[in-house]
């Protein structure tokens, strides 16, 4: 057989392949999957089965971004998917939709444009991405909406744990010049922090400190408030923070340490403006002593928005793709 005649065989049986998948198919999973789509709030656990796992993350993730009330702006993506659909579940009941173009590229994805059909009659046209995963048709993408919500999350998502180190975004590593290091998991949680004391100490066999360069084996305790936010840190010698913050921003609000009857801390805040501030609070046996808020200033900020150099702090941040 020819090189022809092979190709032209390859190219028969692709076309077969496709052509398995009947567009009734497509029509009729569309139907059961746009009840999923979520309108006005976050999918439930259940829907989760309706979507890739790529598409379920980023939802999941946008979805954990605090929006002031009223303030969807370019966002509106995220709220005015399929109308009615409530908590984005079964119940949601049954949605009438018009196929209008059905096209299957390949045994194991396809799309759908089609209209959705209002109670009050009106329509919209929406386009639904499909693949094929252990036998079910599954949503990819819906009106376009994976980019956006990827370029969402880079710039916005924000967890308790990224909060206390002042990120937001898909954060990999945070490491500071003083060699303060932080590794986060996609999910946003901390998987390791080193304080620069940890960082350049190792214990030895009877229970003292070695220093070193970097990578020491000192392990940082971390205490944790019942929503999960990482209140106090403690390295043994090298001593212990504070921390607290606003839980509705998920936001750092304040960060210090001290000993004994002496402690320092920063509070962060914004101003009317929006612009980020900073003051100190010091206490002494008990007497406080406050200054004014100032604004802060950043010297070098990268493309997500996170700082990278404030007065005499400098850090690098790595992300995930």
């Amino acid at each position: 057989m020819n090189t022809k005649v092979i190709i032209a065989a390859a190219i028969a049986l692709t076309a077969m392949g496709c052509n398995q998948v009947d567009t009734s198919e497509i029509t009729k999973s569309v139907e059961e999957l746009v009840q999923f789509i979520p309108d006005h709030q976050k999918p439930q656990p259940s829907a989760q089965q309706a979507f890739t796992p790529e598409y379920w993350n980023l939802l999941n993730q946008a979805w954990q971004i605090p929006m002031p009330e009223g303030e969807i702006g370019n966002e509106e993506f995220l709220f005015y998917f399929i109308e009615g659909n409530g908590d984005c579940g079964s119940t949601s009941g049954k949605h009438q939709i018009n196929a209008v173009e059905t096209k299957i590229t390949s045994d194991t994805s396809a799309y759908e444009v089609f209209e959705y059909v209002h109670p009050n009659g009106n329509k919209d046209r929406h386009k639904m991405m499909l693949v094929k995963q252990q036998g079910k048709w599954i949503i990819n993408d819906f009106d376009s909406t994976k980019q956006q919500l990827k370029e969402y999350v880079n710039n916005n998502f924000i967890t308790p744990d990224l909060a206390f180190l002042e990120v937001k975004g898909r954060v990999k590593s945070v490491i500071y010049d003083n060699k303060r290091k932080a590794y986060f998991d996609e999910q946003g949680n901390l998987t390791k922090y080193c304080t620069e004391f940890s960082s350049t100490h190792n214990i030895d066999e009877d229970g003292g400190f070695d220093e070193v360069d970097d990578n020491g084996n000192v392990q940082v305790q971390l205490t944790r408030d019942d929503k999960g936010y990482i209140t106090a840190t403690y390295d043994g010698p090298g001593g212990g923070e504070f921390f607290e913050y606003d839980t509705v921003a998920i936001r750092l609000t304040l960060r210090g340490g001290g000993d004994g009857g002496y402690w320092i801390a920063t509070k962060f805040g914004i101003d009317n403006e929006g612009y980020p501030t900073a003051s100190t609070i010091e206490s002494d046996l008990g007497e406080e002593t406050a200054t004014e808020p100032t604004r802060i200033t950043y010297d070098k900020t990268d493309n997500r928005g996170n700082w990278l150099k404030r007065d005499h702090e400098q850090r690098t941040i790595e992300y995930y793709e």
